[in-house]
C-alpha cells in the first residue's frame, strides 16, 4: 500500500496494534520527511510490543536477512529488522526481500532507501506494495512550503503572520529539518504571541539549501529574486560552479532548439511529448518559451560558454558575477540597466563591466536583497 508521508501516522493508527505489517519501505532523498516517517514506524512497532531493533547496514552481501531472520531473539518473539541502503536496491537484495515476505517470519522488516527508480518495476516491489506499506518522500516545492510551515506551526501551537511565513520560506527552503527546528525554537519563545517577520529575522539564521535543478527552474519561471537568493546561497556553501553552468547550458540549448521548432510551426505540446517532458516541468518551460526567443537562448548559450571557460582558467572573468547576470537574464530581468552612466574617460570594457555591476546592485535593491 502506498502512503503519503503526511498520511502515514493516520494510516498506522487505523491499522491498530493487533495487526502487524510485515514490511515497510521508506524511500526518497528528502532527509527530514524520511527520518520522520522512519521514527513513526519505529514508534508504532514499539507500541505493538516489538522492542528489539536490529540494524542491517547496506553491505555487499546479497542476503544479510538470512542470518538475521533465521536467528531467534533471546528477549522477544518479534524484532524490527532495519535494512538501510545508501544506493539503489540490487536484484539479489530485492529477491532477499521477496523471500523474507514469503517466509511469513515473525520479525518486521523496515527498509530505508534512496529515491526509487527501476525498483518499481520489479516483482519484489509489487509484492511489498501489496503486503506492506511504501512511503516515498519528495522535496516540498516552494509553492507548497508555506502550507507545510503553517500546518507544522499549528501543531506546535505557534501563530505565524504572512510576513513571518514568507521570511521563514526564504531562510529554510530546501532544509525541512532546519525549518522544523526553528519552529520548535519559536514555540518556546512565542509565549502565545503572533510571530512576525521581524521575529524570524532576529532569531532564525540562513538555513536554506538549494540544488542546481531548483535554481534552473527558478530562472526559467521568471523568479529573479528567488534565483539570485539561491545563487548566493549556493556560492556561500563553496559549491563548484561548473555543475550550475552545465545545468543552465542544457536548459538553454533545449529552449533554443524548441524555439526554432515552434517558429517553424511545431506545437509546444508536440515538442514536450516528443522530448518526454513531465507535466510539472512543462509549466515551467511554458513560461520560459513564452518570454524568450531563439536569439535570447543562443545569447545565453554564448555567455554560459564564456563562464565555462572562466571556470577552467581559459578566460579572465568573475565567474559568480557573470552567473548572476545570466540568472537575471534568463529570468527576464536586465541587470545591465544601471542607474548611472559610467564616465566616458573609462575604456569601453570597463564601462560595460561597471554598468553591469551597478545594474545588478540596483536590481538587488529593488528586490530587497541589499
Amino acid at each position: 500500500m502506498k502512503v503519503y508521508p503526511e498520511k502515514l501516522q493516520q494510516t498506522l493508527n487505523q491499522t491498530g496494534l493487533d495487526r502487524q505489517i510485515p514490511v515497510y519501505l521508506v524511500a526518497g532523498d528528502e532527509a527530514w520527511q524520511k527520518m520522520e516517517a522512519v521514527d513513526q514506524i519505529r514508534a508504532h512497532c514499539k507500541k505493538q510490543g516489538i522492542l528489539e531493533r536490529q540494524i542491517i547496514e547496506d553491505t555487499n552481501a546479497s542476503n544479510p536477512l538470512t542470518d538475521q531472520a533465521g536467528t531467534m531473539s533471546l528477549f522477544a518473539e518479534s524484532r524490527l529488522l532495519e535494512w538501510r541502503f545508501d544506493k539503489s536496491i540490487k536484484k539479489a537484495q530485492g529477491e532477499a526481500i521477496q523471500s523474507f515476505i514469503n517466509s511469513e517470519a515473525s520479525d518486521v522488516l523496515l527498509i530505508v532507501a534512496p529515491k526509487l527508480a527501476n525498483e518499481k518495476r520489479t516483482s519484489w516491489f509489487k509484492t511489498l506494495e501489496q503486503t506492506g506499506i511504501v512511503v516515498e518522500v519528495w522535496p516540498i516545492p516552494a509553492e507548497r512550503l508555506g502550507g507545510w510551515l503553517r500546518q507544522r506551526a499549528t501543531n506546535l501551537q505557534v501563530q505565524l503572520d504572512n510576513d513571518a511565513v514568507g521570511v521563514l520560506i526564504e531562510r529554510c527552503e530546501g532544509n525541512l529539518l532546519a525549518a522544523h527546528q526553528d519552529l520548535q525554537m519559536l514555540s518556546l519563545l512565542a509565549e502565545g504571541n503572533v510571530i512576525t517577520g521581524d521575529n524570524i529575522r532576529d532569531y532564525v539564521g540562513e538555513n536554506a539549501r538549494y540544488s542546481t535543478f531548483e535554481l534552473g527552474d527558478a530562472c526559467l519561471s521568471g523568479q529573479a529574486e528567488r534565483a539570485l537568493r539561491m545563487l548566493a546561497s549556493i556560492e556561500a556553501e563553496g559549491t563548484y560552479p561548473l555543475p550550475i553552468v552545465n545545468q543552465l547550458l542544457r536548459e538553454c540549448q533545449s529552449l533554443a532548439k524548441w524555439s526554432e521548432d515552434m517558429a517553424k510551426g511545431t506545437p509546444m505540446a508536440e515538442i514536450f511529448k516528443a522530448n518526454r517532458v513531465w507535466p510539472k516541468k512543462q509549466k515551467i518551460l511554458q513560461v520560459a518559451l513564452s518570454k524568450g526567443s531563439v536569439k535570447k537562448w543562443y545569447a545565453m548559450i554564448q555567455r554560459l560558454t564564456m563562464i565555462d571557460k572562466g571556470i577552467k582558467g581559459q578566460a579572465d572573468i568573475d565567474v559568480w558575477q557573470e552567473l548572476s547576470y545570466v540568472v537575471c537574464l534568463i529570468a527576464g530581468v536586465n541587470p545591465f540597466r544601471a542607474k548611472k552612466t559610467t564616465a566616458p574617460s573609462q575604456p569601453a570594457s570597463t564601462q560595460t563591466s561597471t554598468a553591469a555591476s551597478e545594474g545588478l546592485s540596483h536590481l538587488k535593491k529593488q528586490l530587497g536583497m541589499s
